[in-house]
């Protein structure tokens, strides 16, 4: 689809901006302790502070605004036409194939003002109640080991890869959905909670434990 191809552009277009960010790559590799492989495996990136880069790179290239639109990548302002992500680090959510479906990005600097996190808002091809992040490369040894982990942050489980403990996924948000848990459980019915150890992560642990006993996870 159109969507799919559009994201997948935007996610070369965010890895070529990070390659050329000193602050971002600082902030990546020694603040954050994430290597040159593991950027690569999970094409991170870096969006650029300008209102229209990534819009206008995209319009270049043949798509229409209301394709930018329905993938999430532009959004209408007042100036018009532009990005939806500017001046963060760039997550690609993959699917089970490992396409582009959308972002997660996070801020570089602490406004307090801006949100640390803005996902992709829901288009057809990204529903967070059902995308599980990391599944793609993490499903081969949720089948080898018969157990899944589900982390609370997608850095948590990208720095679980990175380590070599790759049976690592998560979920956007904490809240844990029947989907997600069924998505797991084509793999292996035995999915573990490693969420954050504050009121929050708990809550989220104890709403998903009947869901579990519904799909029989």
């Amino acid at each position: 689809s159109s969507d799919l191809a559009a994201l997948d552009l935007a996610a070369k277009f965010y890895q070529l901006h990070l390659s050329k960010s000193k602050p971002t790559l600082e902030y990546v590799i020694p603040q954050r302790q994430i290597n040159k492989p593991t950027i690569l495996t999970f094409r991170l990136g870096y969006a650029p502070r300008q209102d229209k880069a990534l819009t206008t790179f995209l319009l270049k290239r043949g798509f229409s605004q209301a394709e930018l639109k329905q993938a999430g990548l532009s959004t209408q302002r007042r100036g018009g036409l532009s990005d939806m992500f500017r001046g963060r680090l760039m997550v690609p959510l993959m699917d089970q194939a490992g396409r582009v479906v959308g972002f997660t990005a996070r801020q570089l600097d602490d406004d307090p003002h801006a949100p640390k996190y803005i996902n992709t808002p829901a288009s057809p091809v990204y529903d967070k109640s059902r995308h599980v992040f990391g599944l793609h490369l993490a499903k081969e040894a949720i089948r080898k080991q018969n157990f899944s982990v589900v982390a609370e942050g997608n850095l948590d489980v990208i720095a679980s890869h990175q380590a070599g403990v790759t049976n690592v996924v998560a979920t956007a948000g904490t809240a844990v959905t029947e989907y997600h848990l069924k998505a797991l459980g084509r793999f292996s019915p035995d999915v573990r909670l490693a969420f954050d150890q504050d009121r929050a992560g708990l809550a989220a642990a104890e709403r998903a434990i009947p869901i579990a006993g519904k799909v029989d996870i």
